[in-house]
This record gives C-alpha cells, structure tokens and sequence, in this order.
C-alpha cells in the first residue's frame, strides 16, 4: 500500500473570507469549486517561484469549505491510498490502536473518502480515488 500526504482542508465559517484571506497572505492560487453544495475552494499552494534552496519542493494543495462541508472544526490532513481499499487500511488503522470516524464515502465520481483518528486523538482523513 502507498499513503502519501495529499491535500489539507481548513474548515472555515465564511470561505470566501477565509480564500481572500489565504491569497492575500500566502499568494495562493484559490478558485471556487462549482458544485451545489456550499462555498467549497481549491487551494494550490505553489507559487510562481521556484523554491528557494534546501526547501521541500512537490507542495501539496487543499480545499477551503464550510465545517459542515470539511467535516471537522480544525484543519485535517487527508492521505492518499493506493494499492489497498480504504477499508483494509481502516481495518490496519484499527488493529494499530486507532479509530475509525467515518468509514468510506463515495464523493462523486471523485473518489471515496473516511476518516480516522490516530492513538493520539488526531484526525485525519483517507482519500482513494478509486472509489473503495
């Protein structure tokens, strides 16, 4: 199985501020997401430059939406499965002393989504594109 840290969600009471926010700060890139649902933003946080010598190059992007949308009160760090279901991963979480919160959800065509909570009581969550 391969997990990598993919994308981060910053739950926010008004995204649009929070997105204006962001941008006039940091120089992300932020742009609605057309959907039904409520304000939700993609975020990339690369920017223009190159980066500067001995820095972490690959940033990750994210997503700016409403609590009730992110699904959590504070920023969540959300991993990337592949080569395994969410559900064996959430069975290995499990036996390692986690939590499941959320067991998977299709988003869509997008993919599937769940979410987790380590031995130390922080959240996070699982994405696969794949769809299980």
């Amino acid at each position: 199985m391969r997990a990598t840290v993919s994308h981060f969600e910053i739950p926010a009471f008004d995204p649009a501020r929070a997105a204006r926010f962001y941008r006039k700060v940091f120089g992300w890139r932020i742009e609605a997401v057309p959907w039904a649902g409520p304000g939700y933003y993609s975020v990339k946080t690369e920017g223009p430059e190159p980066a500067p010598a001995g820095a972490q190059t690959g940033a990750i992007g994210g997503g700016i939406g409403r609590d009730d949308v992110v699904g959590s009160a504070h920023p969540l760090l959300v991993v990337h499965v592949s080569g395994a279901s969410l559900m064996d991963c959430l069975l290995k979480i499990n036996r390692a002393g986690g939590e499941i919160v959320e067991p998977p959800r299709q988003v869509g065509k997008a993919g599937s989504f769940a979410r987790f909570r380590d031995p130390e009581g922080n959240l996070l969550g699982l994405w696969s594109p794949d769809g299980h």
